[in-house]
């Protein structure tokens, strides 16, 4: 018996020995997703979506307020609005920050991701290239609102195991941006795989792909035009001579995928803070309100409504008569004793239009990222400046056009008439070339206008340009001493976790306050 037993055992020991070398293979399981298997086009749709969802609060409390297109009664310490009065709030000062490095869903680590994966893998041709493109959409942005930011280390934690990146500084950013833009439209081929499913930006369209592109080297190019103008024109030239958008058909926008919020994931995040959860602070400027109505702008009457309880849709009021923008600055003890403030209308604060929520607050609506408005008003700069070939008041006639053309696709009740458009060029033409200031307040005051509810663009494009020209606002325990804001401070935690490369970004940028400047935004 025990003959027999060592008998099999050792024929046991001897097959296994024998079949060693197949052990590895067959303990693959074949249904895993690894590496070499796994489709990173599964991660470009997520990064796309999530470049306009989780940072809302940033641009909406932040940028708006602080271009006055947005104004509320929130002081220090509201969760809110923050930007009306220059105040501190941790969670909204951080958000753009946080939404674009969080290590499991931040725009740009799913980004880089999708470019780690799928470069130098033919069948990932386009892919690859629209990944280049849209990490320079998230990553002006995060630039522009804090300056010097990790850049060229960021989200290689796994590759490389850094951990506590550089910060980078932004004039160097913007130069590998421009780099990478040139490179990467160039490059986009439309007789490779177009994984239009993937895309919710474009649906896969390479043409569309090469406008935008193109149109990212205007906007980025465009902002360098007082820190180094000879820059600014060369890579406006390069982008204007590439083919920018050519209709409101190719602006980028990304749109909420529930319309009724059962899944506030799914929602346009600004859109679920103007119409749930922030109903009530938000009001529009005085300074956005009154530039329109002064300007018989046909654009006012779709944008705002009086909420009277801003709780209940039925208080909804869109006359003419009864609307009025809210000064910022003003708090609730302060609001009684302004002139624009009526003790006896209804709704008390509320008394002041609200966004017209019908309009902008629609829960599947979208978030404009990039828009031919926007394109032909940097020509038409562009052109004043002569860096263009082209006329100056028909680029602005386009932008103007543009802008109004586009409210439609938030929602089609606030389609403006060719007649409407028509009337307020003739009211409002352009002023022409011969007085350059003049011109470039007209072209970037309808820039700021274009730009409503796109805080982030519109923020970098006043303290680019000057213009509109707003008054600061000066309120107690303002983090500005009652000057205008250059940017946001770093979160809390990163003079802990990242101490060095933090401190080193300070001492190269200047102080981390809202008064420091970042590198292109020059007096």
């Amino acid at each position: 018996m025990k003959k027999t037993l060592y008998t099999v055992l050792t024929g046991s020991v001897l097959l296994f020995a024998g079949c060693d070398s197949g052990f590895e293979e067959l303990n693959k399981d074949p249904n895993a997703v690894t590496a070499d298997r796994f489709n990173p086009a599964y991660l470009f749709t997520t990064g796309q979506y999530n470049t306009a969802k989780g940072d809302e609060v940033n641009s909406l409390n932040y940028a708006e307020p602080f271009v006055q297109h947005m104004a509320s009664l929130s002081n220090v310490g509201i969760f809110d609005f923050q930007g009306d009065k220059y105040v501190y709030h941790k969670a909204n000062n951080e958000a753009l920050w946080k939404a674009t490095y969080n290590a499991n869903a931040g725009s740009s680590k799913l980004i880089e991701d999708v470019i780690t994966l799928s470069k130098d893998k033919p069948q990932y041709h386009n892919l690859y290239h629209m990944a280049r493109i849209w990490k320079t959409v998230i990553y002006h942005r995060l630039t522009d609102m804090y300056g010097d930011v990790p850049y060229f280390e960021a989200n290689q934690g796994y590759y490389q195991q850094i951990y506590k990146p550089k910060y980078d500084a932004q004039k160097d950013i913007y130069a590998h941006m421009l780099a990478e833009l040139e490179d990467a439209t160039a490059k986009l081929n439309a007789q490779q795989p177009l994984f239009g499913t993937a895309d919710i930006g474009y649906a896969g369209d390479i043409p569309k792909w090469k406008r935008f592109g193109y149109s990212m080297m205007l906007r980025l190019g465009m902002r360098l035009s007082k820190v180094d103008p000879a820059a600014a024109e060369s890579w406006v030239r390069k982008a204007y001579a590439g083919g920018v958008f050519a209709s409101i058909e190719d602006n980028l926008l990304i749109r909420g995928a529930d319309k009724v919020g059962t899944q506030e994931v799914l929602t346009n995040g600004q859109s679920w803070l103007l119409s749930v959860s922030q109903r009530s602070p938000g009001k529009i400027a005085k300074t956005f309100f009154d530039f329109m109505k002064s300007h018989n702008d046909p654009r006012l009457k779709h944008t705002v409504a009086v909420y009277t309880d801003p709780t209940n849709v039925a208080t909804k009021n869109t006359d003419p008569a009864v609307q009025k923008g809210m000064p910022n600055g003003l708090d609730r003890i302060t609001l009684p004793n302004d002139p624009s403030y009526n003790p006896n209308t209804p709704g008390q604060e509320h008394q002041f239009s609200g966004v017209n929520r019908d309009v902008f607050g629609k829960l599947d609506g979208p978030r404009m990222l990039l828009t031919y408005a926007e394109v032909q008003l940097l020509l038409a700069e562009a052109a004043l400046r002569g860096w263009v070939a082209g006329d100056a008041a028909q680029f602005y006639r386009n932008g103007v056009t543009g802008a109004m053309k586009s409210l439609q696709q938030y929602d089609a009740s606030a389609t403006i008439t060719d007649a409407e458009i028509t009337a307020y060029l003739t009211t409002n033409p352009f002023v022409g070339v011969a007085d350059r200031e003049k011109a470039l307040e007209q072209i970037n005051s309808e820039y700021w206008v274009a730009t409503f509810l796109n805080g982030y663009e519109s923020y970098a494009n006043v303290r680019r340009s000057g213009y509109p020209k707003l008054t600061p606002i000066n309120y107690p325990d303002n983090e500005t001493g009652g000057t205008y804001p250059r940017r946001l401070r770093y979160p809390d935690d990163e003079p802990v976790l990242n101490a060095d490369h933090y401190n080193a970004a300070v001492a190269r940028q200047g102080a981390d306050t809202y008064k420091t400047r970042v590198w292109w935004d020059k007096p």
